[in-house]
């Protein structure tokens, strides 16, 4: 069934092209900065504590990532299937795609949930933990997995607006809960107020609680005011969607299960040379989540454009904006490498001032941000082939720089350099990678250009913009 697209989602096949990335873009670029001011947060705080306190919630990395693989699989499946269905003019169909996040959401959170509370210590030993963090991991880790269906729903349903072109509604509905998480961490973990005073736990609860209310405000503005028309009929579990989602889905799912694999083994790693190890491993993982979201939010604003406008045969649009995001993106990261290298105190400074680590968080960042500029066109790669409906080629670019490259490098360079060789495998590892990806793109784009055809002049539906369009 054809009906009159939204002008937000309209814009995607008709808008100039580095206007729209940048429009919609930005807005990903803040939500990207706000989901990681949960994990910033939460770290600065907890950094107070000292280095020990820092180590056990980098114990929690890989569950956190286990997380992300199912969320954000789920959602690139999600944002590529919708994009694609709208750049075809099929509105009916997507109001039953995106009411599959609420199934989805529910049955991954209960089972998490659960797993977590029955077994927590063997997947914490799993994880890494040592003895002298163990505790404090554990009372992190329990109560954050109560919320972990706010954290699929958040994540699911963030990108299912995304995949619309509405990029700004996910953004502020994740900058509430996050500003109230600012707000409930220094409360929680050292008892300011009327709060009790409860360490580690105090981060954890007050997640928690910046989760609960995201997953209220996204729910009631996903069902009322999102422009989708989810009726009870849409919400049934619908095994040809989910098919359809995980085509694309699953291997972004496996590429971030292989992540938190990794981070598994940095964990065991690292937890030879020390708690301080693992602690200068996790502040890495910290700031490069803050100096790449910039990149992160690019390759939000990209997906729906490229699934749009390869829905719509404009693929002359598709590739430009392709070029523009990649080499953006090696921009951003550019400058992001020389602030590393020329002020590397500063930034390990925001977090921990302890005067014994500082000079092994210092070397470990120093070398492992040399590669940063190499990381952005990648992402941006995987994005393209996500959109594309080629979740496969998506899983083999990522898979290459995590499993072809850097995890034999891990095994190999440690045992020439020590610690030293952890941290070089990162930079080696990323600019191996961009190699491959770059061969493995170049070859799509020669193949699209010779089975697609063309469509010269798009053609602009819309519907006048409404209060609900929070687009702007």
């Amino acid at each position: 069934m054809s009906m009159p697209l939204p002008r937000h989602t309209a814009r995607l096949g008709t808008a100039p092209v580095a206007g729209l990335l940048w429009r919609l873009g930005l807005p990903g670029v803040m939500s990207m900065f706000v989901m990681n001011l949960y994990n910033v947060v939460d770290t600065f705080w907890v950094a107070k504590l000292g280095p020990a306190a820092i180590a056990a919630l980098t114990i929690f990395f890989p569950y956190q990532l286990l997380l992300v693989a199912i969320g954000v699989g789920s959602g690139a499946g999600f944002a590529s299937l919708l994009s694609r269905r709208l750049g075809q003019g099929l509105i009916e169909q997507t109001n039953h795609i995106a009411a599959q996040v609420f199934f989805l959401s529910f049955g991954f959170g209960v089972f998490f949930s659960m797993v977590i509370t029955l077994w927590p210590d063997p997947l914490l030993r799993c994880f890494g933990s040592t003895d002298d963090i163990h505790v404090l991991a554990r009372e992190y880790l329990t109560i954050i997995g109560l919320g972990a269906t706010f954290t699929f729903f958040s994540m699911m349903s963030n990108n299912i607006l995304r995949g619309s072109g509405n990029t700004l509604a996910p953004m502020i509905i994740l900058a509430i809960g996050a500003v109230l998480n600012i707000i409930l961490d220094p409360c929680l973990i050292f008892g300011l107020f009327f709060f009790p005073a409860w360490g580690v736990k105090g981060a954890a609860v007050a997640t928690l609680a910046s989760q609960l209310a995201t997953f209220g405000i996204g729910s009631i503005y996903l069902l009322t005011r999102s422009g989708y028309r989810i009726q009870r009929k849409h919400l049934c579990p619908d095994l040809a969607i989910l098919r359809s989602v995980y085509q694309v889905g699953f291997p972004t799912f496996v590429m971030q299960c292989v992540g938190s694999f990794i981070v598994i083994f940095f964990n065991h790693l690292l937890g030879r040379y020390g708690s301080q190890a693992i602690a200068a491993y996790g502040l890495i993982f910290r700031l490069a989540g803050l100096i790449v979201m910039p990149v992160a939010g690019l390759g939000q604003g990209l997906l729906p454009v490229v699934g749009y406008n390869y829905g719509a045969l404009q693929t002359k649009r598709l590739w430009l904006a392709v070029r523009i995001t990649s080499l953006a993106s090696f921009a951003l990261l550019g400058v992001g490498c020389v602030l590393v290298q020329l002020f590397p105190v500063f930034w390990i400074n925001l977090f921990t001032q302890d005067a014994s680590f500082l000079p092994l968080a210092t070397r470990a960042l120093r070398i492992a941000a040399i590669s940063l500029p190499l990381i952005g066109p990648p992402f941006m790669w995987i994005t393209t082939f996500q959109a594309l409906g080629q979740g496969r080629m998506a899983l083999l670019v990522s898979l290459s720089r995590q499993l072809l490259f850097l995890l034999p490098l891990l095994y190999l360079l440690p045992l020439k350099m020590g610690l030293d060789g952890i941290w070089t495998a990162i930079p080696i590892s990323d600019a191996l990678a961009f190699l491959a990806a770059g061969l493995l793109l170049m070859r799509e784009y020669r193949r699209q250009e010779r089975i697609v055809p063309v469509r010269p002049v798009p053609v602009e539906i819309t519907t006048p913009v409404t209060p609900a369009d929070w687009t702007g």
